[in-house]
């Protein structure tokens, strides 16, 4: 999924997917200046622990969740995640 934020004439943009080969969250933040950032957790739980601390700092930096989610049609698990 791809998740779009702005602030000003900025823009940030997360996209969450699973790693089907390495079994693992992958977390990609893309910045306004053209970094890229990337997250890879084996647990689910320290994933989401690592997303609701995400959406509460950029929340906090006045980023503005743009639009709803751009659903992708691949990252997501094979089977069910263990």
């Amino acid at each position: 999924m791809l998740w779009f934020f702005e602030r000003d004439d900025e823009s940030l943009e997360l996209e969450t997917r699973y790693d089907n080969d390495t079994s693992e969250y992958v977390a990609i933040v893309r910045h306004a200046d053209g970094r890229e950032d990337t997250k890879r957790f084996s647990d689910g739980s320290a994933y989401g622990t690592w997303l609701e601390t995400f959406e509460r700092n950029v929340e906090r930096q006045q980023w503005v969740r743009h639009g709803g989610p751009l659903i992708m049609p691949d990252g997501w698990p094979n089977k069910r995640p263990t």
